[in-house]
């Protein structure tokens, strides 16, 4: 457990190293300078559950509460927007192209100056975003929701599926993971969803690697799971809290955060909790 919290965490961002932003539950905002983990004020108690930034002085947290905060190097602040439902993910193409979604079909699209709410045609909850210039942005949610973009439209995309999806990460247009409740992980190529054996039912949470043939999914119980390209096969990670996400600089340098303020870390060959 880290010494900082015993809060739920539930997101993580960074930009290497030595500069990483762990969101959480009861306004908890964690920040990593490569040294030591130190808590940050934001000024309010909302559970963050999603982090993306351009750069260290400019990055954003989606909240439970319906809010965008933006952190500019020095503080965090509330954005201006609409009312919106309760925020679930983040992400962007650059600094004036972000994208944010939320419960109930929500998406905004930020250019630098506003946020504005995007068409989706669906009023089905929206749980996290991915994207790359090559191919637009996707976004999954429940109901086996996936929907591509294309230009100011979003437009869904045929799988059989009713699941629950949390997560989605990919390496270009045609390599895509999208993973979720009841053990599911589909492979995207661009055109085809295909579903990969995983051998269990429980809930995957996020999906995450730092190259093609290093992929990492996380979830129910400490629950790890790694891909090489080829098949999934679950790895020791010496807890049973539930895990939420994960980000990393390096193949030997990944964090997985989860419940109780839990935060596990890579070097290349185990995952070990960080005190």
């Amino acid at each position: 457990m880290s010494s900082l919290t015993e809060n739920h965490l539930l997101s993580i961002h960074g930009f290497g190293e030595d500069n990483i932003f762990v969101g959480g539950a009861e306004g908890t905002m964690l920040h990593f300078d490569g040294d030591k983990w130190t808590s940050m004020d934001l000024n309010g108690r909302w559970a963050v559950k999603n982090i993306w930034g351009s750069a260290p002085d400019n990055v954003f947290a989606v909240v439970t509460d319906g809010r965008i905060l933006h952190y500019n190097g020095k503080e965090w602040s509330v954005q201006e927007t609409e009312k919106l439902p309760p925020m679930t993910g983040i992400f962007g193409l650059s600094e004036t192209e972000i994208y944010a979604c939320s419960r109930l079909g929500k998406i905004l699209r930020f250019d630098g100056n506003e946020w504005k709410f995007l068409q989706t045609g669906t009023e089905v909850d929206i749980t996290r975003l991915w994207g790359c210039p090559e191919s637009g942005m996707y976004a999954v949610g429940f109901d086996g929701l996936i929907l591509h973009q294309e230009e100011d439209r979003w437009t869904r995309l045929t799988v059989n599926s009713g699941h629950e999806l949390y997560g989605v990460y990919g390496f270009g247009p045609d390599d895509m993971y999208i993973c979720g409740s009841d053990g599911i992980i589909f492979k995207f190529d661009g055109r085809d969803i295909t579903e990969m054996p995983t051998r269990t039912m429980d809930f995957f949470l996020d999906v995450w690697g730092p190259s093609k043939e290093m992929v990492f999914a996380v979830g129910d119980l400490g629950m790890i799971m790694f891909n090489d390209g080829k098949q999934w096969a679950r790895i020791e990670s010496n807890t049973e809290e539930y895990l939420t996400a994960l980000w990393g600089s390096s193949d030997e340098n990944m964090y997985a955060v989860g419940d109780s303020g839990l935060i596990l870390h890579w070097n290349g060959e185990d995952w070990s909790a960080c005190e």
